[in-house]
């Protein structure tokens, strides 16, 4: 080459000192001047462009067509999320049918890219993407499904649209004879969107690289949330005729717990109401204070109380109002439905068979003013932000004021729960997720629980985590259950923070230390914040062994005797501390358990396992929650809700909160 007979010619100026790089040349006759290096250099150009073309082609062509789809998703979902096609199952069934055509267009040419696909981490993405696009037509064959359950509803003055009304009578039992006609397609939808969860379940997000990582993460997150409501609610809409009265009348018992004076299941029941359904209409709505009619059966019933209420409050017998002391829903309210029946009769009202009992809290009607917007009754306007204290001054103070009975003090209670039912009941279709999002983060967070006399329905409702049921779990397990006992509405003042330390010991046995802190952050207020009462009972696995329990201060530790200032006890297939104590106003105090875990767990851990799962306390804000987990062992692998905040080869910590259920999972060499 040119440039190469150059440098040579140089080099061999030097080279030869005496002669000179022409004699040099001359003498060795070695150099000549090269052929033109054209053809080889297009040569290679060829090939590059030929190597570029086998694989820039399918990424090309491929591509494109990827995007086409892609736009055709992003317009037809605009249009189906603003509301177009909701009225009518034919148009909203061709519209699922052609995102099910793109995005099953999408998944083929993505696996048409031709050679770069070869790249590694490309592959793992692609991998990854077609996972997310498989788990995406799953979804949408099962909502297909859903809708061709309505198919049949055709409004004959305009072909093609749908009677989704439940606001007339006849619309109502349309749509629930429809469903109890197509439970089949119910079923088919449940199967396609379990497929779809287990699908995306196994994507390896770490998998996922380049500038499109975020998106594709947030895509996947977005679906996992989309298929984890859909779960949630099929089963939920399978049950809905039976739920709401198909053909026959229910009866459902709703107590208003009140979250600002805590009990167990989620607060002092203070009022309760019935709620009358048929064929989904609402034909009754009766609310009324509870000491109205537990009043009745004074002198009447003398069920005691349990222990600590009669230890640490001056109530001897049991009425309604104190009948959520177990922390296990489906417990209480066979109580509270076998106290229902006599307090009715000492009343002498007649029998209401109840087909249900719904315990909320203010927080859950507070969630559904986020969607109706505020309330206003007489001069208060109830809004999301100030719904629990306002209704406490109202019912608890300003009634006095306006001259309101003490027994009638509570009726703006029904009237509220009248006009936000009214109000839910109006909702436009394109707001059914939002109500739905509402229902399901207030079931996650235990603002409401329930129990059915239906036993298949109550099996579904366990199994979805509403029952308020204490769970039951082969490994570490502990639920923090507070009590607050004459204490007013101190509650509502209250933090607390809870912290929990694993270790083994010197003899292999796992140790465990609980400490639940305690912030009163008021001082005292007449008739409403005082120094806080707590009966707080702790629960762990059947077979702990309790070493010490004891109260810390600013002024040092405080032992507590076992089986004296302790109650240890066992229920509920666990093993069950008890302790009564006090915080003053703007004080702080910490309840500290350290126990040894039953052999069971020991060995799972030997076995290279170990499992924690934390259970929350209905009605609670959402405490702070640490989890300092401690071992002996290589950590292999872990499984959690959140990223760990410290995670050494054998050391996990975990902060985070207490809104719901929290469940770990640790696995080693």
């Amino acid at each position: 080459m040119e440039i190469g007979y150059w440098l040579l010619k140089f080099q061999l100026m030097f080279d030869d000192k005496k002669n000179g790089w022409q004699d040099y040349v001359s003498n060795h006759r070695i150099i000549s001047r090269p052929k033109s290096f054209w053809p080889p250099i297009l040569a290679i150009v060829g090939v590059v462009i030929i190597i570029l073309a086998i694989i820039l082609f399918p990424l090309v062509t491929n591509g494109y067509e990827i995007y086409r789809h892609v736009k055709s998703l992003n317009n037809r979902a605009g249009l189906i999320i603003n509301g177009s096609g909701l009225g009518s199952p034919t148009k909203l069934l061709a519209d699922l049918a052609a995102t099910r055509d793109d995005l099953t267009a999408i998944k083929y040419r993505s696996s048409q890219l031709g050679l770069i696909l070869y790249v590694p981490q490309i592959n793992k993405t692609s991998h990854s993407i077609d996972q997310m696009l498989t788990a995406s037509i799953d979804l949408v064959g099962g909502y297909e499904e859903i809708i061709k359950i309505f198919s049949g509803l055709q409004n004959t003055n305009n072909e093609g649209e749908v009677v989704l009304n439940f606001s007339t009578a006849a619309g109502r039992k349309m749509i629930l004879q429809s469903i109890v006609n197509n439970r089949d397609s119910v079923e088919k939808a449940k199967l396609k969107i379990q497929a779809a969860r287990l699908v995306l379940s196994s994507i390896n997000t770490n998998d996922l690289t380049g500038i499109f990582k975020t998106k594709v993460i947030f895509a996947n997150q977005l679906l996992s949330e989309v298929i984890s409501q859909s779960e949630l609610a099929l089963p939920l809409f399978k049950y809905l005729p039976e739920l709401i009265g198909a053909g026959q009348t229910k009866n459902y018992l709703v107590l208003f717990q009140n979250n600002m004076e805590l009990r167990p299941t989620g607060g002092f029941i203070g009022s309760y109401g019935v709620i009358t359904l048929r064929d989904g209409e609402i034909i009754n709505v009766f609310t009324d204070d509870i000491y109205n009619l537990d009043k009745l059966s004074e002198g009447k019933m003398f069920v005691p109380v349990p222990l600590p209420l009669s230890s640490y409050s001056s109530q001897k017998y049991l009425y309604l109002r104190d009948a959520n002391w177990s922390p296990d829903w489906s417990t209480d309210a066979k109580e509270i439905n076998q106290l229902w029946e006599k307090e009715r009769a000492n009343a002498g009202l007649p029998p209401l068979k109840l087909d249900g009992i719904v315990a909320i809290t203010p927080d859950f009607i507070a969630n559904f003013l986020s969607i109706t917007g505020p309330i206003t009754e007489g001069d208060v306007t109830f809004t999301e932000q100030n719904f629990a204290l306002a209704l406490e001054q109202a019912v608890e103070v300003d009634y006095a004021a306006k001259g309101i009975p003490l027994s009638a003090r509570k009726n703006v209670i029904g009237d509220l729960t009248k006009e936000l039912l009214s109000r839910l009941l109006a909702l436009p279709p394109q707001d059914l997720m939002r109500l739905w999002s509402v229902i399901k983060k207030d079931t996650e967070e235990k603002q409401i629980i329930a129990w059915f006399a239906d036993a298949e329905l109550q099996n579904y409702i366990a199994s979805e985590n509403w029952s308020g049921e204490v769970k039951n779990r082969e490994g570490d397990y502990f639920y923090v259950v507070d009590a607050n006992v004459g204490a007013l509405k101190t509650d509502a003042v209250m933090n607390r923070s809870v912290d929990y330390v694993l270790s083994p010991d010197g003899s292999g046995d796992l140790l465990g230390r609980l400490a639940i802190t305690y912030q009163h952050t008021s001082k005292a207020v007449s008739n409403l914040v005082s120094a806080y009462r707590t009966y707080t009972r702790v629960y762990t696995p059947l077979g702990t062994q309790f070493t010490r329990v004891y109260l810390e201060d600013k002024k040092g530790e405080q032992d507590l005797v076992l089986n004296k200032d302790v109650a240890l006890s066992s229920e509920l297939n666990k093993q069950l501390a008890g302790v009564f104590f006090t915080i003053d106003p703007n004080k702080k105090k910490t309840l500290v358990l350290e126990y040894r875990l039953p052999e069971n767990i020991k060995k799972m851990y030997q076995n290279g396992l170990y499992t924690l799962f934390v259970q929350k306390q209905p009605g609670t804000a959402g405490h702070k929650l640490r989890i300092d987990l401690k071992f002996d062992q290589l950590i292999t692998a872990y499984h959690a809700d959140i990223l760990p905040t410290t995670f050494y080869g054998r050391n996990l910590v975990f902060d985070e909160d207490l809104k719901a259920d929290r469940e770990y999972s640790v696995k080693f060499q």
